[in-house]
């Protein structure tokens, strides 16, 4: 609210500064106009005999500048006498108590008569000028800005109305655009504060149970390790869990901060695709499950292929988990347009509509239930979607027909 105080009142200052100046300038412009008049009287004379003689004087005319209709001359002599009373007219009466000051000659003044504004200028004329009424004398030339003073506090006072409706304007819109622009943060900020709840969660369920099973065995000092093996088994999973859960925590700040190291180059589907593939043929058949292969396309594509092998083994991983016994599990590409797509499919529940925009959240799950018992943080497809807008793809879920999901990844297709 300050910054733009200062701003419109700077703004205003200027502007009305401006207009005052130009107003000024115009009037003494006028003015200087009018002393050129005064100093260059032509010697105009009205004749009363064709042929006049030594007897007969030339009848001079009275002062005639040309002067606006707002302007009065004042002819003082040297004593300070007015001169020019008659010439004045109904003028007489407010312009009467002005006395001559010599001090100021040649200096554009503004004083203020009977409340009435006046420019004024005092010079004196020569001697040689044609107008013996100027002649000799100091003539004061004053123009009545009355108008112009007028014009100019309207202007000063819808300057200032105009910036202040401008300026709670520009308040009320700088607001709405602080606010569209604190989305991002205020959303930032609000993934950050779920995301370390979610992470304290996930890491106190296996510290619990691991501390409970500590506990548990020191209250049996002289049991065999044989005798615990089970409470150590079960501790061991969950530090396996934990490293699992610490190990995608890291991988999603490197993300954020910008600092994952991306080996790009050239590459063929095949070349990446084959080595995460072949480890779950035997683990897919191993469940009662069916594994479909069906990989023809050979573009070539600017990745890192150790990136796409992870993103590869997290969505064929979820596959595996939530496709049921005697289920089918399958893997295909497409070339569409400028786009590398590989698809996997599952034949398990599906995805509602509701969750599909919110499965690549941190932490989200679709059955909170079901990835408790499966082991899983809600991390994978996070980490996922990172992986791919790192390669500038594209991926999302849709629906597999009669049922079960499709994850369809696209990357954009090089050219050397």
């Amino acid at each position: 609210m300050a910054s733009f105080a200062v701003l419109f009142l700077t703004l205003g200052f200027i502007i009305f500064n401006l207009f005052q100046s130009s107003t000024y300038k115009s009037i003494d412009k006028d003015m200087r106009e009018q002393v050129a008049s005064v100093k260059k009287q032509p010697n105009i004379q009205k004749q009363t005999d064709p042929n006049p003689g030594p007897d007969h004087p030339v009848q001079q005319n009275k002062p005639n500048p040309k002067m606006p209709f707002q302007a009065s001359i004042l002819v003082f002599d040297d004593n300070g006498k007015l001169l020019n009373k008659s010439s004045l007219g109904n003028r007489y009466s407010v312009l009467k108590n002005i006395n001559l000051n010599k001090k100021n000659i040649n200096k554009k003044q503004t004083i203020v008569v009977h409340n009435m504004n006046f420019r004024s200028v005092l010079i004196k004329v020569s001697k040689n000028n044609n107008n013996p009424m100027y002649a000799g004398h100091y003539v004061l030339i004053m123009q009545n800005i009355d108008t112009q003073i007028q014009t100019m506090k309207n202007f000063e006072k819808i300057l200032i109305l105009t910036f202040f409706i401008f300026w709670i304007i520009a308040l009320v819109i700088s607001y709405f655009l602080a606010r569209i622009n604190m989305l991002p943060i205020v959303k930032s900020w609000k993934q950050q504060t779920e995301f370390v709840n979610d992470a304290a969660h996930e890491l106190r369920t296996p510290l619990t149970i691991i501390q409970g099973k500590l506990e548990y065995m020191l209250t049996k000092p002289n049991k065999k390790i044989i005798d615990e093996a089970e409470a150590i088994s079960v501790s061991l999973d969950e530090v396996s869990r934990l490293n699992s859960l610490t190990n995608n925590l890291l991988d999603l700040a490197r993300f954020d901060q910008a600092t994952t190291k991306l080996n790009f180059e050239y590459t063929k589907p095949q070349l990446f695709l084959k080595d995460p593939i072949e480890p779950f043929k035997d683990i897919i058949n191993s469940q009662s499950k069916v594994f479909q292969i069906n990989l023809n396309h050979q573009p070539t594509l600017y990745l890192d292929r150790n990136k796409i092998k992870q993103l590869l083994i997290i969505l064929l991983d979820n596959a595996t988990k939530y496709t049921p016994k005697n289920g089918t599990i399958k893997i295909y590409d497409q070339v569409e347009g400028s786009k590398y797509q590989f698809i996997i499919s599952d034949t398990g529940v599906g995805i509602n509509d509701s969750d599909k925009k919110k499965i690549f959240g941190r932490f989200y799950r679709v059955d909170k239930s079901r990835n408790q018992s499966s082991g899983g943080h809600g991390l994978g497809l996070a980490i996922a979607k990172q992986i791919v807008a790192n390669h500038q793809g594209h991926i999302f879920v849709r629906d597999n027909l009669p049922h079960g999901s499709e994850f369809v990844v696209e990357l954009p297709i090089k050219h050397k």
